[in-house]
């Protein structure tokens, strides 16, 4: 009896355990789970392949951003990118066959490209379980969804897999260099800040999702990491509407910018830069 007693102890335990184990897994709310790791690229959409190389130029000989790779050539297409300090600032087109929602601009920031949270896989599970339309190959996802995407914005995933130690490495030697003291640069430590303009409440809502279980602090911010902030604003289309950089002393700043023709002024106690001479991009620089 007393054998007989402890073997339907054992039954009793094990399937009360896998009920436990059942319930859980049902409780777990699959929105609890990040879709990323990192934000990795922001991509800028060039008109054609003379402002590539412009852009590029204008990255690395005027704001002194180091190299993260140099320009290749694709068939029609231009790519190269530098680093910023937390992430990658890549000029590439021009794209005949996107449709911009706004046609008159010779560069645009245009694309979000973070890291999976753990993997391709989890990432694209994710989606599902948020009802977010994607496309997923074996490195990659690509955002379909059009209440996010569209406009003039696109968002995807990447996963460098055998290649992010390697890709770890050149960040942190040209992170090693940006920290290097030079007298004749803006003095640009990392993007503090990237401004998305939302279109609608569906819009704002369906961001509110993709970042879940991060939470949009006052409706407005996404503090994606310790030092870089997603500012959302009402906008009369998708788009992401511009960067700032943080800089170690915003009156050399100022000084470098004005021997240099790129100061275009104040806007909400941050320095802006000449939109001319930046392609058209909004760029602006905070201490």
């Amino acid at each position: 009896m007393k054998y007989l007693f402890l073997f339907l102890l054992g039954i009793f335990t094990a399937q009360n355990s896998l009920s436990q184990a059942e319930v859980h897994q049902k409780l777990v709310n699959p929105k609890t789970i990040p879709l990323f790791s990192r934000f990795h690229t922001l991509s800028i959409h060039v008109r054609d392949t003379i402002t590539h190389d412009s852009v590029f130029h204008f990255l690395v000989d005027r704001l002194k951003l180091p190299v993260y790779y140099y320009p290749n050539k694709y068939g029609t297409r231009k790519y190269a990118a530098v680093y910023a300090g937390n992430l990658v600032l890549e000029p590439c087109g021009p794209y005949s066959d996107f449709s911009y929602a706004s046609d008159d601009f010779r560069a645009i920031f245009f694309g979000l490209t973070f890291e999976p949270f753990e993997s391709i896989p989890l990432s694209a599970k994710g989606l599902t379980d948020r009802k977010i339309r994607h496309e997923t190959g074996d490195s990659y996802i690509y955002i379909k969804d059009t209440t996010l995407c569209g406009d003039n914005i696109t968002i995807s995933l990447l996963d460098k897999v055998q290649g992010r130690i390697e890709d770890k490495r050149i960040m942190d030697s040209l992170l090693f260099v940006m920290s290097e003291n030079t007298e004749n640069d803006p003095g640009i430590e990392y993007v503090k800040e990237i401004r998305i303009g939302y279109k609608d409440h569906t819009n704002l809502q369906n961001w509110k999702g993709l970042i879940s279980p991060d939470k949009l602090i006052n409706n407005k911010t996404w503090a994606e990491s310790t030092i870089l902030e997603f500012h959302f604003v009402k906008s009369r289309i998708k788009e992401v509407q511009g960067i700032t950089f943080k800089v170690k002393s915003l009156e050399k700043a100022k000084q470098y910018l004005l021997k240099n023709n790129l100061f275009g002024g104040y806007v909400d106690n941050k320095i802006i830069l000449n939109k001319t001479q930046a392609f058209g991009l909004h760029i602006c620089l905070t201490e």
